[in-house]
């Protein structure tokens, strides 16, 4: 109900729903970067997997020599060679 009512209301003063509802923005510059906005946390970092948790879902990044280039409270960086991504709850 709460999240209708946010809804309702980003859409009727034509704020971005990200955020109003606090949603992950991603963005890829073809297979070897991705930007991830308004995570929450780091589950799992290695070189074949980046695993994050955001408001509503986990984010799983998959690929070969993933690097983390610069990450602060609500916006990261990872390149290497991206092959996937999945979400999960």
């Amino acid at each position: 109900m709460l999240e209708q009512i946010r809804i309702a209301a980003a859409e009727g003063l034509k704020l971005p729903r990200d955020v109003v509802l606090g949603e992950v923005l991603i963005s890829f510059v073809g297979r070897c970067s991705v930007t991830i906005e308004n995570y929450r946390g780091i589950l799992i970092y290695d070189d074949k997997t980046i695993k994050l948790q955001a408001r509503h879902c986990k984010l799983q990044i998959y690929g070969r020599r993933l690097h983390i280039d610069y990450y602060n409270h609500d916006e990261m960086k990872i390149t290497g060679q991206i092959q996937g991504m999945e979400f999960g709850d």
